[in-house]
This record gives structure tokens, C-alpha cells and sequence, in this order.
């Protein structure tokens, strides 16, 4: 019986080609949809799972609570922070650090740029990273030690055993707390650790003791309790709720640690820093400030499964929509069947099978439209997803499944519907009455548009938004802008380095400062207004006078600093003797403040020690959006302190741009002979705020390409079918005086109704949809009528293009043929 149920199947496949081809298609691109779209959902989920033991162990999250600043999660902690859980909380079992910086490491002559993570001794043994040399409790016990990568160890050595070899690690220059700290400093390998995958939430190379002589963390930065740039990760001892910590380390926070001393809050510690504990495997779905690999997004994966559903359930639509519209050329055929003695289930039973069958030839479609598309898949994610079929034989049982799922969904309701023909009705006429309900059939069509077009608008305008963000006028220039990070060159160094670059002709201008645009780093100075008690915290940008000419900042009022004039000067260190001398702020910090933009000339605020010195407004420069659109504009203080600005900004001109990196690079080595350069253009660095939200504009675009030509497809094959069976009708109507384009008007029009619905159902979708995801720009456009109208217009426009060639043909009929057909 099942062979004579596959045979007739198979006779259907090759003899009603058209359909076949419809249904196939559509139900295999929706299969490799959700293939690709399952990889990347399961990729993104499998971050940090590949490290045993991580199931009491946390990421300690710190979100400053600052007074009129919005709270910003930020993925770092302190330095003292995790030691200090370590000995009030008894929940807390071990406890390590993690800081990365960027070091020059010398071979011989060779020099590398390389990523080098400060760690505690412990390191190896609380996370629990593999070694493949070595021995977790005693690779970093002596200060002069440094673990390597395999990566790393391979790069340096060659296929050498690394252990025991020795490398040299340079700087500029030390903090001022180590002034005889030696400028490089020599380790030796003490261990090898196998190369951490790509899916981890954090990038490590090479490891150090946090008391190695090449340290950069400084005494200073250890005791700090306000300084955000490394990573704290504690194990709770079993049975520890996670959530109950951050409760309880407050109160103990607040008895212990004043900040008053190094921040002038004189608010409680506790209620200043509200600590967080991120389980480490999920860490990589908490998109907060700070984090070292771009992190995931739920809203991105609950995005994307919805539209692999909706992509499959739009090519199910076109199976049941074709199958009921044909019904009736089969009716004989079922007639018979039941006359000979077929029950009705038998009957179904008959058609499931041949849907699930389509649905997995479909299926070996989809993997072969998988294999082939799979190294642009990857590019395009910059990452390997790969399906490996023995290995994945679980997510391919799960794949199979779903396949099998698409067919009994797309035969379910086509099954019924045939196998409840009446055999004599059926063998008279060869037509089986009222073929399913053609309601159904308009909703399904309508469905599959109105996905469609709600992926349409969301595209349009996540990409509008992108560009609106790229040309939004941020106050300054970027553009041929090169960043150069100089370390903790000397003063003296950096500026004589400044100077010879701007004697090159192609660059024209030269400036330092603490931090550039676009940058991920958070520097907070507090101040007070006198007369006001509260204490504000600013940012800070550290700059020369040259840096707001090289980025084409506005002054809005007052003037500008100048370093011919001794008190526009201030070093931000405690020791520095900053008593009325000057800064400049911008609009965002005179509003801030209290102040009026040109009625914030001339006022004096206070910072340092118990907030004794004061500091007097000379200028307010113009709102910057050096974090582009997506934050507002911050109060910032600038401080004309050329010891601190360590970051130099290059703007050159004219064509020849290799011509000026080489003159900066050999520049750099001639000065610098024992530390390689960090270069990178500013522009690429705005290009990376927008990365992710590029390229989810890129998969939204891809999806609606696919849904729009799955719904063209079925609604082609039912466009064909529904002329066929108008034959008749058409050529009635051609006797009685209707025109051609009469004709074609109204085949047009029967199938417009489902879009004009389908535009009713998508847009307020949409429309919710995108209020939501522009609420993540503090710059963002409105929700202009035109795209929702557009979209509708366009897929209306699809839909007539798809069903035009059938009515043109059928209206050009003649009629005379057309009633000959019955």
C-alpha cells in the first residue's frame, strides 16, 4: 500500500511539473532559511559553553549610579572589588582578575603589538582555562613569568618548545607612582595554554602576574575603587544564590570604602556602585560597555527564529493554497479510491504522505542550497558556522523533524478537504464541488504579504536610520583623521613626535589627548558648583589646544585655551597645584551645571581634594557627539593637560595615504626603536559602532528578498491556476463587450484585495516593532508614512507583475476557444 501511495506521488511530482517546482522551491529556501538561521542562533548560544566547570562561576558587573547620568552597565569592575567579596562574603568561594593592555613584545628583532591580560596567579585554576604546558597553580606564581597562547607560542618560537624561553616586553614610559620602574622588562615562558575558540567573551593572548615588572595596572590603579578597565570573575561555593549578593555587599560596601577621597562623592559606596552577577556562560548576551567581543542580542535571536517561521510557514502557505485550488483535477481520481473501497482516512493518509515527501525532497534541496552558500554565510558573519553531518547528527534528526513538521502543516488542511469528496458527485463531473474555502485560501495569501511587507519597512528603515546616523552632523570632523596611541610616552617625546609629523606636507595638522571619538573609555571628573551641595559628574576629556582645531570643534562662547597662557594649563593628578586655572565645557555641561550657555563664562567650580580648588569656565565649545548617535552628548569638562594626553591625532591630506602612514610608522620606530606602533583610522572606528546594526539590516534585507519571492511564487502558481479556471467565464465576458484591459483590470484586482489587507495587518506591526528598536539611538528619524507606504506600494507593484502575464494571456484569449473548454 505505501509503495502504491509513493508511486502515485511520484506520478503527481513529474506530471503536474509546474506546481511541483512552486511547492519544492518555496519549501526548500524555506528549509535553508531556518538551517542558516538555526546555526547562527545555536553559534551565538554556545558562547563560553566549551569551558567546563563554569556553573558557580560569575562575571562581577558594576553600574555606576551618578547623579543626573543615566546608568550605564559597564562589564568591568574594579581591581579592589573582587578581593574585597572575597573576604566579607563567605559566598564567595575564589575570586580573579583579568586586566588587558596593549604591550610590545620583542623577540630578537622582531617586534609585536600584542594584547597582554594582567591577571592574579590564581587565573588558570578559578576559570579554569586548559593548558596544554605547564601547571595551572604555578605558571604565574613568579613575577617575571608570562603564559602564551598556542597561537602566540607558534608565532614566536616556531614549532621550538616555548618553555623556558625568554622575550622581552617594552613601554614607554612607568606611572608616577614607579618612577624607577624599568622601561622593559625580560619574562620567561612558563606555560602554554591552548587557544581559546572564537565563541568566548573575551580575547586572551598571552597572561602576566598583575605582579610582574611589566606591570601597568600601578599601585594607584590597585587601590582605585572608581577605575573601570579590567574584568572580575568570582566561583560561589554550592547552594550561593547569585541574586542575593549584590543585596548583601552593599551594606558592607558602605561600612567599609569611602569614596569621598577619590571621587568627592559623599554618597555611600553601595549606593554609588551597584554590583551585578552575570553567570559566565551567559555573559555574552549582556550587551554592556566594555565588553571585548561584540555581544550577542536576545531581541536579534527572537528576531530571527520569528522570521525563519514565518519564511517557512509562508512556503507551507503555498503548498496548501496550490493543493486546495487543484483539488478538483483530482477528483475522479479520489472518487474512484473510495468507490473501490478507500476509507476517508486512507484517503488523507495518502495525501499527508505525499506532502511529507515533498517536504523532504525539499529538505535535500535545502542542504545542497546550504553547502553551497555556506562560505558566504560565514564571511558575511566573520565567523566559521559550519554543519558537520556526523557530528551534528542531533541537529539534524531536529532539522528532519522540522521538515517533516512543514509537510504534515502544508497537507494537513488539503488532506481533509480531498479526502472528504463524495465519490458520486465526484466521478460525474470530475469536479468535487466547493473545492476548500477560498476565505482560506485569501487569508493565507494575505498572511504571506503582510510578512512580507512588515520585513520590507523594517528594512527600509533600520537602513534609513543607519544612514541618517553615518551623515547625522556630529559637531567635529572624522574624516582622514589617524589615531596613534603613544602609551605613556613622555610629555617631552610626544610632543618632539608631534612635531616631525607636521613637517611631513601631507599632514596637516597634529593634536594629543586623553581619548579620541568613538572611543569605548569613561573618564568622570566631580565637581561642585559653589552654593550647590550636590556633587556632578562630568566627563573628562584631556586635550592640547591643537586637538579642537584638528576636529573642527565650535566655540559656542567665552574663548578658547592657549598654552602661552600658564593658568589655561591643568594636569589631572592629586599632586598637580591646579588652583584657578582654566578649562573649557561644552553646552551639554553649562546646562548641566545650572548655567546658561554664555552665562557659564566666567563661573568657577570646584574639584580635587574636598573639592578646595577651583577651576574657572573660560569657554563653552559646541555639543560633539563623539559617541555618535546612539548616546546623547555627555557634560564634559576639557582640560588642556599635555603630561596625560597620550593619544596623538594625525590629519593628513592629498592622495598619496601610504605615503603618510609610512612616514608615521618610521617616525614612530626611529623615536621609539623598542615599542611598535598602534595606529588606526578614526573613520574605521566609526564604522564599528554601526557594524552590527549593518549587518542585521543586511539579514533583514536577505529575508525579505526571500519572503517577497516565496510569496511571488505562490501566488504565480495560483494566479496560473485560478486563469485556467476562469477560461470560461473570460470568454463569456469577451462576447458580452468586455475589453481586454477590462479583463486584466479585474484578474489584477482579485488578487490586490490580499495585499491591501495584508498592508492593514503589517504596518501597525511594524510600526510597534521599530518604535521600539529607535528607542537605542539618542539620534534617530521619524517614522515616516513613506515607508510603510512604500513597502505596500512595491509589493502590490510584485504582486501585479506576478499575476499580469496569466491575464494578459487569458484576456487576450479568443473566446470562442474559451468556450469550447467545457
Amino acid at each position: 500500500m505505501f509503495g502504491n501511495y509513493i508511486t502515485v506521488a511520484l506520478r503527481n511530482i513529474f506530471r503536474h511539473k509546474l506546481y511541483s517546482f512552486i511547492n519544492i522551491a518555496g519549501l526548500a529556501v524555506g528549509l535553508a532559511c531556518v538551517i542558516f538561521i538555526t546555526l547562527f542562533v545555536r553559534d551565538e548560544l554556545s558562547f563560553d559553553k566549551w569551558l567546563p566547570g563554569s556553573d558557580d562561576l560569575y562575571r562581577v558587573d558594576v553600574s555606576p549610579q551618578l547623579t543626573g547620568k543615566p546608568v550605564d552597565p559597564v562589564a568591568l569592575a574594579p581591581f579592589p572589588l573582587p578581593a574585597f567579596m572575597k573576604d566579607h562574603l563567605p559566598e564567595v568561594a575564589a575570586m580573579t582578575r583579568l586586566w588587558p593592555t596593549r604591550m610590545t613584545v620583542q623577540i630578537g628583532d622582531r617586534q609585536f603589538l600584542e594584547e597582554i591580560s594582567e591577571a592574579d596567579d590564581n587565573l588558570f585554576t578559578v576559570l579554569g582555562l586548559p593548558l596544554k604546558a605547564g601547571d595551572p597553580q604555578q605558571v604565574l606564581q613568579a613575577p617575571e613569568s608570562i603564559v602564551l597562547s598556542q597561537a602566540l607560542a607558534r608565532k614566536y618560537f616556531g614549532a621550538a618548545d616555548p618553555v623556558g624561553r625568554m622575550l622581552v616586553v617594552s613601554r614607554p614610559s612607568c606611572d608616577d607612582d614607579r618612577p624607577d620602574c624599568p622601561q622593559v622588562a625580560s619574562l620567561r615562558v612558563t606555560g602554554v595554554m591552548r587557544d581559546v575558540p572564537y565563541n568566548t567573551q573575551f580575547k586572551i593572548g598571552a597572561v602576566i602576574p598583575h605582579t610582574s615588572p611589566a606591570d601597568r595596572i600601578g599601585e594607584q590603579g590597585k587601590k582605585a575603587w572608581f577605575h573601570f578597565n579590567g574584568f572580575g570573575y568570582v566561583r560561589l561555593a554550592p547552594g550561593s544564590d547569585p541574586a542575593a549578593i549584590p543585596a548583601k555587599l552593599a551594606p558592607i560596601l558602605n561600612r567599609t570604602v569611602d569614596l569621598f577621597a577619590e571621587t568627592g562623592f559623599r554618597r555611600p559606596a553601595g549606593q554609588i556602585m551597584k554590583a551585578e552577577l552575570v553567570r559566565f556562560r551567559d555573559a555574552h548576551m549582556s550587551s554592556y560597555f566594555g565588553v571585548r567581543v561584540p555581544p550577542g542580542s536576545w531581541t536579534t535571536l527572537y528576531g530571527l527564529g520569528l522570521i525563519g517561521l514565518v519564511i517557512l510557514l509562508a512556503a507551507c502557505f503555498n503548498f496548501t493554497n496550490l493543493a486546495t485550488a487543484r483539488a478538483m483535477t483530482r477528483a475522479r481520481e479520489i472518487g474512484l479510491r473510495k468507490c473501490v473501497g478507500a476509507s476517508r482516512q486512507q484517503v488523507a493518509l495518502q495525501f499527508l504522505g505525499e506532502s511529507v515527501l515533498m517536504a523532504i525532497v525539499a529538505l535535500a534541496f535545502a542542504l545542497a542550497i546550504v553547502e553551497i552558500l555556506q562560505p558566504a554565510y560565514d564571511a558575511f558573519l566573520q565567523r566559521p558556522i559550519a554543519l558537520h553531518y556526523l557530528q551534528d547528527w542531533p541537529l539534524l534528526l531536529i532539522i528532519l523533524f522540522v521538515a517533516a513538521a512543514a509537510g504534515l502543516v502544508s497537507g494537513i488542511y488539503p488532506a481533509l478537504v480531498l479526502s472528504g469528496f463524495r465519490p458520486i458527485t465526484a466521478l460525474r463531473s470530475n469536479q468535487s464541488g466547493q473545492v476548500g474555502s477560498g476565505g482560506l485560501r485569501s487569508a493565507l495569501v494575505v498572511l504571506q504579504f503582510a510578512v512580507s511587507i512588515g520585513l520590507a519597512i523594517v528594512t527600509l528603515v533600520v537602513f534609513s536610520q543607519i544612514d541618517f546616523a553615518r551623515k547625522q552632523e556630529l559637531g567635529f570632523r572624522r574624516d582622514n583623521i589617524l589615531v596613534v596611541g603613544t602609551g605613556r610616552m613622555v610629555p617631552e617625546a610626544r610632543e618632539s613626535f608631534m612635531a616631525q609629523l607636521r613637517a611631513h606636507p601631507g599632514i596637516t595638522a597634529a593634536a594629543s589627548s586623553a581619548d579620541t571619538p568613538f572611543s569605548q573609555s569613561l573618564r568622570i571628573e566631580s565637581v561642585q558648583v559653589p552654593g550647590q551641595p550636590s556633587t556632578l559628574t562630568p566627563e573628562l576629556l584631556q586635550i592640547t589646544p591643537e586637538f579642537i582645531d584638528l576636529y573642527g570643534l565650535k566655540l559656542a562662547a567665552g574663548r578658547l585655551l592657549s598654552d602661552k597662557r600658564g593658568e589655561d594649563s591643568v594636569i589631572n593628578s592629586p599632586t598637580a597645584h591646579n588652583d584657578g586655572h582654566n578649562v573649557l565645557i561644552n553646552e551639554a555641561a553649562a546646562r548641566y551645571l545650572g548655567f546658561t550657555v554664555p552665562g557659564a563664562v566666567g563661573k568657577t567650580i570646584r574639584q580635587g581634594d574636598q573639592f578646595k580648588t577651583s577651576l574657572h569656565i573660560v569657554g563653552v565649545l559646541r555639543d560633539a557627539g563623539f559617541k555618535g548617535a546612539r548616546k546623547q552628548v555627555q557634560p564634559t569638562l576639557y582640560f588642556n593637560d599635555r603630561k596625560y594626553s597620550n593619544v596623538v591625532s594625525v590629519r593628513f591630506s592629498g592622495p598619496d595615504v601610504p605615503g603618510v602612514i609610512a612616514f608615521v610608522d618610521s617616525t614612530w620606530h626611529r623615536m621609539m626603536p623598542s615599542a611598535a606602533i598602534s595606529r588606526s583610522f578614526l573613520d574605521d572606528s566609526f564604522a564599528d559602532l554601526y557594524r552590527a546594526d549593518v549587518q542585521q539590516g543586511e539579514m533583514f534585507a536577505t529575508f525579505v528578498a526571500i519572503a517577497i519571492a516565496i510569496s511571488a511564487l505562490g501566488l504565480f502558481g495560483l494566479a496560473a491556476f485560478t486563469a485556467e479556471r476562469r477560461t470560461k467565464e473570460i470568454g463569456v465576458r469577451k462576447v458580452f463587450g468586455a475589453r481586454t484591459r477590462d479583463v486584466v483590470f479585474l484578474l489584477l484586482w482579485q488578487f490586490s484585495l490580499p495585499v491591501v489587507a495584508a498592508n492593514l495587518i503589517a504596518w501597525p506591526l511594524a510600526w510597534y516593532y521599530l518604535q521600539n528598536w529607535l528607542q537605542g539611538f539618542a539620534y534617530r528619524i521619524t517614522l515616516n508614512p513613506a515607508y510603510f507606504a512604500g513597502a505596500g506600494l512595491a509589493a502590490l507593484l510584485i504582486a501585479w507583475i506576478t499575476v499580469f502575464s496569466h491575464a494578459l494571456r487569458v484576456a487576450r484569449a479568443n473566446p470562442i476557444h474559451a468556450l469550447r473548454t467545457e
